[in-house]
């Protein structure tokens, strides 16, 4: 009889505890609704967006936290996206461990995502940049490609034509050998102070074997083009991002203007 009145006197305790913590963080919460800009009650659709290859990291469940109690403050919604553009490094397994350790944290997406979802759509926008001269492929290697993007130096294919573009673009879709020498680059400005706005990569080739899609693809989209490409396709209204990304600001907005698509606030 005394244990079970223990256990019912712990099970009143536990259920006030859980009602203090939902006042509480309803009182957290009251002094956040007007820190993010733009934001509309019941509108602001936010993103945890890592990448499938590897476990979650103190880093990861700041900004999985971050992500979620805003988009629960302005009675939003978090969506939960892989980011699985590097067959190289990307598991099933980290996907199911990130899902994992999100539900331990409390944090429930209200959609999960996978940038593979959009190959196709991010390939239409890699082909619009390239065909309005925005973007252009390029075979110098990697170490000489490094050193001149340091230096300021624009490469020697910079100025060919869209028919050239479009010509290795294709190669590079069907992962050839010809088409694994090459890379398709933003035309942006090589005499940035920036130095991520000096011609980015925006696709590669990897011809490994993808978690989810497989062999279907021969290549890739890098995280700086998918990333504003699909945040602005999925509707996300603010992205919450680190002074990691600080310098990677100006680019991401750069694809979204130069695409012409649905603006993202970065915060």
């Amino acid at each position: 009889v005394c244990q079970r009145s223990m256990e019912a006197s712990n099970n009143d305790f536990n259920s006030i505890l859980a009602g203090q913590r939902t006042v509480n963080l309803e009182k957290q919460y009251a002094k956040y609704e007007n820190v993010l800009p733009g934001a509309e009650m019941g509108k602001v659709v936010t993103r945890f967006p890592p990448e499938p290859s590897g476990y979650l990291h103190i880093g990861h469940v700041k900004a999985a936290m971050l992500n979620y109690h805003y988009a629960r403050i302005y009675k939003g919604k978090l969506l939960i996206r892989f980011d699985d553009t590097n067959p190289s490094k990307e598991k099933m397994e980290f996907v199911d461990s990130i899902l994992a350790d999100l539900k331990t944290l409390g944090i429930e997406g209200d959609g999960i995502t996978y940038t593979s979802d959009y190959f196709d759509y991010l390939e239409e926008m890699m082909t619009k940049m390239i065909k309005e001269g925005n973007a252009y492929c390029d075979c110098t290697p990697v170490e000489e490609m490094r050193d001149q993007r340091m230096k300021k130096i624009e490469s020697q294919y910079r100025g060919a034509d869209i028919e050239t573009n479009m010509k290795m673009f294709a190669e590079i879709l069907k992962g050839s050998e010809e088409g694994k020498k090459w890379c398709v680059r933003g035309k942006i400005n090589m005499q940035s102070k920036n130095g991520c706005m000096r011609d980015p990569v925006f696709w590669r080739c990897n011809d490994l074997p993808h978690h989810r899609t497989g062999t279907k693809h021969k290549s890739y989209p890098t995280y700086d083009l998918a990333c504003p490409v699909i945040d602005s396709h999925e509707g996300v209204t603010h992205c919450l991002r680190t002074n990691e990304y600080a310098d990677r600001n100006e680019m991401y907005k750069w694809v979204i203007k130069t695409l012409a698509i649905r603006d993202v606030i970065i915060y």
